[in-house]
């Protein structure tokens, strides 16, 4: 089989990986490919024609092609000519916009699925003296562009001749990293640029916490903390690559790590569900805040509103995992966990949904029952907020996290059915992501749109891990059992993508 089959390496320009790793974590495999005799050269000036109306759409695929001028030796023009020229050349455009492009499409008509290519799906043509790319969006013609320029790094000056078809399987592709302060912002940069393409994720969770300059309640921002502009930067650097930033504050739960509380309940001990705790945390988990303060909504609701703001975000992720410590602080001893739990929640969707009108994530263990999902104390609750799945909206898209590797995962057909839509979120274990996304492929439809990589590392860290130096966390294993972040991030991209 021709070599050009075998492509997911890095696209032209970019930082090369300095650890070698296997190919099987490098590929991403179209999901249709037809090989054709002789080659397209790039050693011969090729014009690049691209479609006015794509350009209109998607400014930023301006940018995207350059690489592609430079390795054709050629000159972008915005005028598709009519006729198409004989000398070399490649058409970049929507199907809509040239009638090669129209009959590329209607060529494949029949060997697509019924949805079609979807957002990111893309149709190429090789042929001696033209390469033809065609998609129904402009993240389909990103796709293709990244396809092109790996494949061609690799084929060095011809170009194997074919037919390729290829569409995203989950459309919804994240990572979720954590932030430690503004010296990383950098390394969200390449994650945005270098390996989240080379990934094919289109979805990146920062879990902001208090590291942003806050206004609203300045006394709460940790030290160097993001500033607006650097949001507005990352977020300039995300639109351009086609990705989607989603902020994230940790709610209720996770106000403390080991002997070290947040400044949320530093700066306001008023919120704590456990006022009386020894200060030096001995005998805690995570603290939480009290859910039936009656400023805690109004309070958290300022620091949510900066953070969309500042990304211009249309989501936020809100945490609510590991809630441990609930119903303990005067205000809401005797009440229900339950009750508690999805107070908390709702109000935070009320917020969110309701006012600020963006779509709402949070991780879903809290609502897993862990005597009947024979989970334990972290993956499910133990603490009785398990019923509060019925008692909250529905539109929340639950993020549902396992890590070890049981012989299926049946939470997520039980938040689906609870009117859920789910997202299989793994780590670091290639045998837990691949029998986990597995379980969800089967489960795919519109109650499942996408897979979550979660690292719990610092953009630095993630970044560290995937150059080959191994710094990840590996606490919820403790040695048990063989870890790698970079293979499990490239498996679970691979599928996502690829549906296998």
């Amino acid at each position: 089989m021709k070599r050009w089959l075998y492509l997911f390496a890095l696209v032209a320009g970019l930082t090369c990986f300095s650890k070698p790793q296997a190919q099987g974590q490098r590929m991403v495999q179209p999901k249709i490919v037809q090989s054709a005799d002789g080659v397209f050269s790039k050693e011969r000036p090729s014009q690049v024609f691209v479609g006015a109306s794509l350009l209109k759409a998607a400014p930023q695929i301006s940018d995207a092609i350059k690489p592609l001028l430079t390795s054709l030796h050629s000159d972008t023009t915005l005028e598709m000519p009519t006729p198409l020229p004989k000398t070399p050349y490649l058409l970049i455009g929507l199907a809509t916009e040239n009638s090669a492009l129209k009959r590329l499409k209607s060529s494949w008509k029949a060997k697509l699925p019924a949805s079609g290519l979807g957002k990111e799906g893309y149709l190429i043509e090789i042929a001696p003296q033209h390469i033809h790319l065609t998609a129904d969006n402009p993240e389909g013609i990103y796709c293709g562009l990244l396809y092109l320029l790996q494949a061609m790094e690799l084929t060095g000056l011809e170009f194997p001749c074919g037919n390729i078809a290829d569409w995203a399987t989950l459309q919804w592709r994240g990572i979720h990293i954590l932030f430690n302060g503004r010296q990383e912002v950098p390394q969200i940069e390449r994650l945005l640029t270098e390996f989240m393409p080379r990934l094919r994720l289109n979805q990146l969770i920062i879990e902001v916490n208090y590291f942003f300059d806050y206004k609203s309640h300045p006394e709460v921002a940790a030290q160097n903390p993001l500033t607006l502009a650097d949001c507005q930067h990352l977020s300039e650097v995300a639109k351009k690559n086609f990705i989607r930033i989603v902020p994230m504050i940790n709610c209720m739960g996770h106000q403390s790590w080991a002997k070290t509380t947040f400044t949320l309940l530093t700066k306001h001990p008023e919120f704590d569900e456990t006022p009386d705790a020894p200060k030096d945390n001995t005998g805690l988990y995570c603290r939480s805040w009290c859910p039936s303060h009656p400023d805690i909504g109004k309070f958290v609701s300022d620091l949510c509103d900066e953070l969309i703001d500042a990304f211009h975000a249309d989501a936020f992720h809100g945490g609510m995992d590991e809630v441990f410590l609930i119903g303990k602080c005067p205000r809401c001893i005797g009440k229900n966990p339950a009750d508690l739990f999805a107070k908390a929640v709702n109000d935070l969707h009320k917020h969110l949904v309701g006012k600020r009108k963006v779509q709402m994530y949070m991780w879903g263990d809290r609502l897993l029952d862990g005597v009947g999902m024979k989970l334990g104390e972290w993956e499910a609750s133990a603490n009785g907020t398990a019923p509060a799945i019925d008692k909250i909206a529905k539109d929340i898209v639950l993020c549902d996290w396992h890590y070890e590797l049981p012989d299926d995962f049946p939470s997520i057909a039980h938040l689906q059915q609870h009117g859920f839509q789910v997202i299989p979120s793994g780590w670091n274990r290639t045998d837990s992501v691949q029998r986990f996304l597995g379980v969800g492929l089967k489960h795919q439809g519109a109650k499942l749109p996408g897979y979550l990589a979660t690292t719990w590392a610092s953009a630095g860290g993630v970044v560290d891990e995937l150059l080959g130096v191994k710094i990840a966390r590996d606490t919820a294993n403790k040695g048990r059992v063989k870890t790698d972040l970079t293979a499990a991030l490239w498996l679970g991209a691979k599928m996502a993508w690829e549906g296998k």
